[in-house]
């Protein structure tokens, strides 16, 4: 049964992950793979590429691919999984930065052996997934201050992990004008405008490795988690970051969380946006939200 399942399962890899942590495990999670008769191993080659890997693995029949990486990883292996019109399963082995998605699943996904155990098991658990126009994400996107501190991260070079958002949100806390929106949710009116230092629209609870943005949000309840952190004076927005750490920031009275099946929100011009780490210019001011209920299969093990 192992080797039936192991036919139709295959790996995809991104040796940049975790600033060049995949790459270093990479060899051992073949070697592990092989043993459990999975010989389907593709690695990615530039930026984006585990998206195409994953759309052509699905269109090709596999049931079940095991993404090795990060957040940015795994996200673009579900798109690839959703270009393919596809009910592929998909399995998690971290050796990215953040790993946020694994948290919010509840996965000890640095677990390779148990992953791997996932894979080829029968259990899976339905997530759901978030869409920006046309951009699906599985864990959050983001506005304002995230993208661009996520920009500015790719050029620390010194740190690794959850230090490298941390370190380069501190450096652009105090120098970030903040942004103009206004937000629809669901069949509401919109708010009036407002000047934001961010904007969060999460499907799981933490991003960036470490920040507690939405700590309600779940991967399971068909349903965004919207969160908006109005501008504020640099000694606030210091005291806000300090307290997305464990989720505190909540209770600031700059911060509205909001559940949501879909959303719109308009800037002054079309915006940039992280989405599970990759970054996206909208094309148009006004930005569409929404909700994919139960959309991917994620391999869990077995209860």
């Amino acid at each position: 049964m192992v080797e039936d399942q192991g036919a139709h399962c295959c790996l995809i890899a991104n040796p940049a992950a975790g600033r060049g942590r995949a790459a270093r495990v990479v060899g051992a999670v073949r070697e592990l793979l092989h043993g459990r008769g999975i010989h389907n191993i593709r690695l990615s080659e530039h930026p984006g590429h585990e998206r195409e890997l994953a759309r052509d693995a699905a269109a090709s029949g596999a049931r079940t691919i095991i993404a090795l990486g990060g957040d940015g990883t795994w996200s673009n292996v579900a798109r690839g999984i959703i270009d393919a019109a596809s009910d592929t399963r998909l399995a998690l082995i971290a050796a990215g930065t953040g790993n946020d998605l694994a948290f919010g699943a509840g996965l000890h996904a640095h677990d390779a052996a148990a992953m791997v155990d996932a894979a080829l098991g029968q259990s899976t658990r339905r997530i759901d997934v978030g869409r920006v126009d046309s951009v699906h994400f599985v864990n959050v996107a983001g506005f304002g201050i995230d993208p661009i501190v996520l920009e500015a991260s790719r050029r620390v070079t010194w740190l690794r992990g959850h230090a490298v958002y941390l370190v380069t949100a501190a450096r652009k806390l105090f120098s970030y004008d903040g942004t103009n929106v206004s937000l629809a949710i669901d069949d509401g009116a919109a708010d009036g405008r407002e000047r934001m230092l961010a904007l969060v629209v999460s499907n799981g609870p933490r991003f960036g490795g470490g920040f507690l943005i939405a700590p309600n949000a779940s991967l399971f309840d068909a349903a965004l988690d919207v969160v908006t952190v109005r501008d504020a004076s640099p000694l606030r927005r210091a005291i806000l970051l300090a307290g997305a750490t464990r989720g505190m920031h909540v209770r600031a009275p700059e911060v509205r969380v909001r559940n949501a099946r879909r959303a719109r929100i308009d800037f002054d011009a079309p915006p940039l946006f992280d989405a599970d780490g990759d970054l996206f210019q909208a094309t148009s001011s006004s930005v569409e939200i929404a909700i994919l209920p139960s959309r991917l299969p994620l391999a869990v093990p077995p209860r």
